[in-house]
């Protein structure tokens, strides 16, 4: 099922599968912002990631010298959430642990997610409680895929990215298979205007992945270096992503 709230500025609509966004609309210029998901490219849109994010080795986690077995990017994301509550401008998913996650992931837990607007501004706040006696251990991330307009495939720059850090990005780098090798780590240059052009090869090596916590601002600009979408965001690492080395009509931060 599909839940939509708008105000005069954005309207949303939000799957209980996976509690994901599936749309964002300005609806002013009755533009789409959020890729939808065409499986020529990629067919998520802005999956929730939890309780891993990205792959884990071997494809297990282990507890009390116990495998279980995890997939790419955790559980909810295939899972069906439960409608909360829904208001004029908000709306909240929320769904627990059950047999299935205890074969994956053996820690009870309740995970919620409240999508709010407020003009043009839309707000994503995840809580997670431990009704458990032990550490719940977690990664929890957000997969969002933003439209890059005016795509060409033939042109050397789709758009730009710029972060609110005076340096450059560094990333870690990653092994074949998604495993994070920190030998492999690298700088990420910005032109001479502090940004990250979106180019055919920016995400040759597969994913940008800057931990060092000092960003926590993003911005999307077109061709032309015009502002088309700015997330802040409270997390310690910052990922981007696009497939085929970055030649697709979307970025995901």
């Amino acid at each position: 099922m599909t839940y939509s709230i708008q105000n005069e500025e954005i309207a949303i609509s939000v799957s209980t599968h996976g509690a994901e966004l599936k749309s964002l609309v300005n609806i002013k210029d009755n533009c789409q912002m959020l890729w939808q998901g065409d499986p020529r490219y990629w067919e998520g849109q802005s999956p929730i990631l939890f309780p891993t994010v990205g792959r884990v080795f071997n494809d297990a986690i282990q507890s009390e010298g116990q495998n279980y077995p995890m997939p790419k990017h955790g559980l909810v994301r295939n899972m069906d959430f439960s409608y909360s509550s829904l208001t004029e401008n908000s709306l909240t998913l929320s769904i627990g642990n059950s047999e299935e996650t205890l074969r994956h992931y053996p820690y009870p837990f309740l995970f919620s997610v409240r999508y709010s607007i407020e003009g043009k501004k839309l707000t994503i706040d995840f809580e997670i409680k431990n009704p458990g006696s032990q550490v719940l251990p977690f990664n929890l991330g957000a997969h969002p895929a933003l439209c890059i307009p005016q795509f060409s495939e033939d042109e050397d720059i789709h758009g730009y990215l710029s972060f609110d850090i005076q340096d450059s990005l560094f990333s870690n780098g990653l092994r074949p298979g998604g495993y994070l090798w920190p030998k492999g780590s690298f700088p990420v240059e910005l032109n001479e205007n502090q940004m990250l052009p979106l180019t055919n090869h920016t995400f040759d090596c597969d994913t940008i992945i800057d931990s060092r916590g000092l960003a926590r601002a993003c911005t999307l600009l077109n061709k032309q270096r015009k502002p088309i979408a700015l997330l802040n965001f409270n997390s310690p690492i910052l990922a981007l992503w696009a497939p085929f080395g970055g030649k697709a009509p979307f970025v995901c931060i």
